[in-house]
This record gives C-alpha cells, structure tokens and sequence, in this order.
C-alpha cells in the first residue's frame, strides 16, 4: 500500500555515457519502474530510448552540457538557466499532485541552480541526493585541482575565494564562486524542506562540517552489482583497468603515467578528451570506450586489477565496488572515502594523489605477485558488497523517505495499490 501517485526524476543527462551520477539516476528509474510507479524524466539534454523502453515519459531541455556550449552562452545559463527553470515550473503547474514525488540528481552541469527555484513549492516531496559536491563546494571537488591535492577551506570562505583552485582559470574559480553565491540564495538550504542524500557517512560529515545547514540529512550508500557473477581470477591475468570519464579529475592521465613506469599495459573504459591524446602516446593503453556491463565484464575478467587514480575525492566510486566485488584488486586514491574500509576489508592497496610514483609503484607489484592479488580478489569478491546497498534495499530507503515526507506533509490521500513489474 503506497500514497505515492508518480515519481519524477530530474537530473542533468539521460545519457549513461555521461558519468556514474546519471548511471545511478537511471537505476533509481528502473527501480522505481519496477515496484510499478509512473515515473516521469526530466533533463536537460535529449529523450532516449532507454527510458522509451521502460515507459517512462520524458521532458527534455534539448541542450548541450555547459562545457560545450560558447563561453559567453555557458557562463549565463550556468549561473541561470531560464528554460530549465520554466520546463520544470510548467510540468509541476500542469502535473502535480498531493502524492507525487520529486528526485533530484546533479543540476550542474546544464539545469543550473534556478532548478531549486522551480521545486520551491514541492520540497516538502522532495529528495535530493549529493553524487558530488557542488552543493556545498564551488568547484564541486574539494579539490585544488593545479596541485591535485584535497582542499580543507570552508566555502566560500576568505580563503577559499583566495584560492586558485580551478583546473581550467582563475577566472572560471571567481564565475563558480558567483555561482555558489547564486545557488545559497536560490536553494536558501537552512529552511530547505528537501531531504538531501550522502552517498557516505564522511561525505555527510564533510558538508556539515562546511556549513550545509540543510534540516533533513542522510547518508544512503549506492547500490552497486558486481560485474561478473563468478569470481575473476585475476592472478592469471595481465595487465591494468581503468574504467571511467577519460578527465584530468578522474585520474585518466596519472592511470596512463603510472602504467608506462611500471612497464603494463592498461586498457581505459570510457570517452573524454584525455583519451585519444594520452592513449596515442603510448604502447601500453588501449582505450575502447565505453561498454554496457557485459562489455566491461568481459574485460574485466582478462585484467588483474582496477586502477582509480581520481583528483578529486570520491565520495562513493562506483566502479571501486564494481570491480571488488567480481573479484579484481583495486588500486585508489587514499582521499576516496571508501578507501580505509577498502583497505581494512582487504581488497584494496591506496596511493597519495601526488605520489605517482607510488602508484607505478604498487602496479608493478601487482604485477609480479600472484598470492598477493589472488588474497585481494577472494576479499573482495566475498566482502566488498557490505560496503553498499542492494537495488532493493536501496530504492526501499527512497520510498520510505517519501512516504514518510508525504504522512509529514498532510497531504496522504487514499492509498493507491502499487503494481509489480518483472
């Protein structure tokens, strides 16, 4: 028995191919598609047919990512984004009712922070859940990107704002800055009705201890599945995986570095303009894009462990758990906040960000011994799942969440009958 109506789900892309934020905003659709809710997509790019195939009706902006658009363009719509704002305020005037409910993904990188403007009058409905920072962190990081180390400054504080932390120009630092501004304003967080989800205890941690003063927060790990159902038996293998946004922040360039020192080869899953540059230069990498899960388990049960270089800090890595839980050591950042419970559990080796030579270091070790990697693999494969959620259990913790805010709100009608789906 449910008082949920339909579920809507808003977030940046509709594209898998665009990153683990919209992976995860996609699964949360399947799911919630699966218990048999109507779910409404809105986004700011295009429709696909992936959401067609799951009856999912869809409400899509039609742009670009800000990263693509002309400067003069992007610098405007990311500080506010009209047609987003209108295209959510519309659906919510022709669509709304007393049970339907809201979900909210990234907005960064097209929908801009007038999207929290628009939702203003649903935040008692509402669901928000943090994949990065950019809710609290300008940079969206807590990154200093020029040295790749972590950043300890308060938002928005004197000191961050003297900081040249941006990868790409000061100038671009002070229009972010702008833009958080803008977004405190908007959002207006300290009465926000919303419910914000953590993807970690820590990264909860690190947006109270920053000044997110948000009333409703909660730390509700993804779900992650592993890649194969039998256990990788990496200490046959050969050679290195990286699997991810071919980006200066995910590392790509450090993964393709280190394999070159320490003479592996490597193969990268995933697009971005590292990829064809690095890969070029050298023998040992071998980027193919990216893959459905069958692609990458299928090359994942070839290599001997998965590499996770990222800059910036991870508050969940997706892939990390992925990979564990098939059976492959991993090899991270040690700032990625599953990297003291990777390692404790014993799948894991870690590295400093500005340590590359200890990253080249622990892959030529890999390399060579077989016990080693054969001990990391049965860890994984036998714990790294009590790291995360089950799809099950995880899209659970949503719905109680929401109806928990629709019994708060006054607002629970005659309970509907929630259809099972296969």
């Amino acid at each position: 028995m449910t008082s949920i109506d339909q579920v809507v789900v808003i977030n940046d892309f509709a594209s898998a191919s665009r990153g683990g934020a919209t992976v995860i905003a996609l699964e949360a659709v399947r799911l919630y598609r699966r218990l048999g809710y109507p779910v409404t997509y809105i986004c700011g790019d295009a429709p696909t047919s992936r959401l067609s195939d799951m009856g999912v009706a869809q409400v899509t902006l039609g742009s670009d990512a800000l990263l693509d658009l002309p400067a003069r363009h992007a610098l405007m719509q990311g500080l506010h984004n009209p047609a987003a704002e209108r295209m959510v305020a519309d659906w919510i005037r022709d669509n709304d009712t007393h049970g339907t409910v809201y979900h909210l993904n990234n907005w960064s990188q097209i929908l801009s922070p007038s999207i929290f403007r628009a939702l203003r009058g649903v935040e008692d409905r509402l669901i928000v859940t943090c994949h990065d920072f950019f809710n609290i962190c300008p940079n969206g990081g807590f990154t200093h990107f020029p040295s790749a180390t972590p950043c300890q400054h308060r938002s928005l504080s004197a000191q961050c704002l003297a900081s040249q932390c941006d990868r790409i120009s000061s100038a671009r630092k002070y229009w972010r800055a702008l833009r958080h501004m803008r977004l405190n304003s908007v959002a207006r967080f300290a009465e926000n009705r919303a419910t914000f989800t953590f993807l970690h205890d820590r990264m909860l941690e690190k947006f109270a201890s920053s000044g997110f003063r948000a009333p409703n927060r909660i730390a509700i790990p993804n779900p992650a599945q592993a890649w194969t159902e039998e256990r990788v038996a990496a200490e046959r293998n050969e050679g290195f995986l990286f699997v991810g946004r071919l980006g200066h922040d995910k590392g790509a360039d450090l993964a393709i570095k280190a394999a070159v020192a320490a003479g592996q080869k490597i193969t990268l899953i995933g697009s971005g303009q590292l990829g064809t540059t690095e890969a070029r230069r050298s023998k040992y990498a071998r980027v193919i894009g990216w893959q459905d899960r069958e692609g990458i388990a299928e090359i994942a049960r070839q290599c001997r462990a998965i590499i996770v270089p990222s800059r910036v800090t991870e508050p969940f890595g997706l892939v990390i758990l992925e990979a564990a839980m098939s059976g492959l050591p991993v090899i991270l950042a040690s700032h990625a906040y599953l990297a003291d419970d990777a390692v404790r559990l014993g799948f894991a080796r870690t590295f400093n960000i500005d340590r590359f030579d200890k990253l080249a270091n622990l892959m030529g070790g890999l390399a060579t011994d077989d016990e080693l990697v054969e001990s990391m693999s049965r860890a994984g494969f036998a714990d790294a799942h009590s790291l995360c959620h089950t799809p099950d259990s995880w899209i659970g913790a949503f719905i109680d969440i929401f109806e928990e805010k629709l019994q708060q709100s006054g607002r629970v009608r005659e309970p509907a009958l929630r259809q099972s789906f296969a």
